[in-house]
């Protein structure tokens, strides 16, 4: 069992690689692609890698002998040697310190606690250019041999180091957030919960330095100076807060923005980001472009149906088109903006805003149950607001009111409401006039060639039509020549029909009874002004009005 348990150990390694995952199982090979891109990887590194460290050793080297005081150093150095008697005794040299010694020559003297040795600093020049000169002698004879050396050395040493930072990176154990070293091999002791793909730090060659913007740390644009990372910025605030007539008290991005420096991947550098097409590209979220030309007969709702997208997305992607203007030939977005970066403003609004009036009743036996009438029309009043408006990209998520005072004060509206019960909602086999008020302006028969099936009386727009009769609606509706229109059923093979009206009071199976207000008058459907077109069939035979109802 324990050998059993210890083999599955082997079975899967898992590696992190941001942003996707990947796996390697048991021994399976890797793709060759990837396995032939991933050594040619780890050669680039020990080649490159070398000349990288060995060029930021000599600008170190350079800095140093640039920023040395070398007047400050003494002409003369002196050498300090402790126990000095000893060697006093031994070297018959040191027997002379008393002598004096000309230009060029050295000179010693001693103590109880030591000696000190002087020489010229011309003589310590004149030696080391000798040297120097034959070095470079030496090495313009055996050039080419010096250099492969030196080359040999650099690249064993800086591949060596290269090639360890390859196979043994710096981890973070996700499960534990500590940091480990992982060595990939054929056998592992523990299956390691989630490891970092190798990375080598310091290969600053491979990367182009950029000034970033990010948002909440992800990282939106690379431009070239930091003066167009902070533009672009700019711009997108006042593509908000340009506005004169409007009070800006605060603007500010909904998500945390930063511009920073970084490095970007030679490998996957495309260029630096252009000011106007970047800003685009925030504002709308994507690269993306469609865009549809508006055809005959189209409108948002026959667009919006035709893509599949809710009418309210087209309105989204074309803010500055009305949708009732929209003319034959003109282009409109289909991309629905998600802004890489929200911008905020908080605004000081003052404004005038109606004030509701209440509703009072009043009842009377005068009117049946279920009738209204008005008695006193309300007024609506009038207030003075101040007002604080968030808006989020140009859109008001939030009102705080923050002062108002009444102008004009509302009027409350006073409305009858019936006591009397209504008469039965079935036929009397007796009709009334539909309409209180109204002159007969077409009678039934024959018009302009036609037969004419009913009466017209003319009435403005919004007068009451009540039912003739008692009964049943049986059909409540439009159609392109009567326009909006009900038909009664008042039993005894009697209906009537009422067209041409603005609005339909009832619906059809609702039980009506006479007198009862079923619509208002109109001019829809055919017609050439506002009236009423009044029938009267018998056994669905239209019938001459006027022996039924006196106008």
């Amino acid at each position: 069992m324990g050998k059993q348990n210890e083999n599955r150990t082997y079975q899967k390694q898992v590696y992190k690689h941001t942003p996707q995952k990947y796996y390697i199982k048991g021994n399976q090979k890797v793709k060759r692609k990837e396995q032939a891109l991933e050594w040619i990887a780890r050669i680039v590194a020990m080649l490159f890698y070398p000349v990288y460290m060995l060029m930021v050793g000599f600008n170190k080297l350079v800095n140093y002998v640039k920023s040395k005081d070398w007047k400050s150093i003494p002409n003369t150095m002196r050498i300090r040697v402790s126990k000095a008697l000893k060697k006093q005794n031994a070297n018959p040299y040191y027997k002379s310190a008393s002598s004096k010694s000309g230009k060029g020559t050295s000179k010693l003297t001693s103590g109880t606690k030591g000696f000190s040795f002087k020489f010229s600093s011309e003589d310590f020049k004149e030696r080391a250019l000798a040297a120097g000169n034959k070095s470079l002698e030496l090495f313009n004879a055996h050039k080419i041999v010096a250099i492969s050396v030196l080359t040999g050395i650099v690249v064993v040493a800086g591949g060596s180091y290269a090639w360890t930072h390859i196979h043994k990176a710096p981890t973070i154990d996700l499960a534990t957030g500590e940091a480990h070293y992982v060595s990939i091999n054929n056998t592992l002791e523990s299956l390691e919960p989630l490891l970092e793909k190798p990375y080598i730090e310091n290969l600053g060659f491979a990367c182009l330095e950029s000034y970033q913007v990010k948002a909440n740390g992800k990282v939106l644009t690379n431009f070239k100076t930091e003066a167009e990372a902070n533009q672009l910025l700019d711009n997108l605030k006042n593509m908000y807060t340009n506005n004169a007539a409007v009070e800006i008290l605060e603007a500010f991005f909904n998500e945390k923005v930063e511009v920073s420096k970084g490095y970007v991947n030679i490998i996957q550098f495309g260029g630096y980001d252009e000011l106007e097409p970047t800003l685009a590209f925030i504002v709308k979220g994507t690269k993306e472009e469609k865009l549809h030309e508006v055809q005959k007969g189209e409108n948002y709702w026959v667009i919006a149906n035709y893509y599949g997208v809710n009418p309210s997305d087209l309105e989204k992607a074309n803010p500055d088109v009305k949708p009732e203007t929209l003319q034959i030939g003109q282009k409109i977005s289909l991309v629905v903006p998600r802004p890489l970066i929200s911008v905020c403003t908080v605004e000081q609004a003052a404004y005038n805003t109606e004030m509701p009036f209440n509703v009072t009743y009043e009842e009377t036996s005068s009117l049946y149950k279920e009738e209204t009438k008005t008695k006193v029309k309300g007024v609506l009043g009038e207030k003075a607001v101040v007002a604080k408006i968030t808006r989020q990209n140009g859109r008001e998520i939030g009102r705080i009111i923050v002062e108002e005072s009444v102008i004009a004060e509302p009027i409350d509206k006073v409305v009858y409401k019936g006591t009397k019960d209504p008469p039965p909602k079935m036929g009397t086999g007796v009709l009334s006039k539909p309409t209180s008020r109204g002159a007969v302006t077409s009678e039934f028969g024959w018009r302009w060639g036609k037969r004419h099936e009913g009466i017209d009386v003319g009435l403005p727009v919004g007068s009451d039509i009540k039912a003739a009769d008692g009964g049943v609606v049986t059909f409540a509706g439009y159609s392109s020549s009567y326009g909006n229109y009900l038909i009664v059923d008042h039993g005894n093979n009697i209906s009537t029909l009422y067209a041409h009206n603005s609005k339909l009071s009832v619906s059809k199976g609702e039980k009506v009874f006479k007198g009862q207000v079923i619509a208002k008058s109109g001019n829809t459907g055919r017609s050439t002004g506002p009236h009423l077109h009044f029938e009267v069939r018998k056994n669905g035979v239209p019938q001459n009005p006027r022996n039924y109802v006196t106008f």
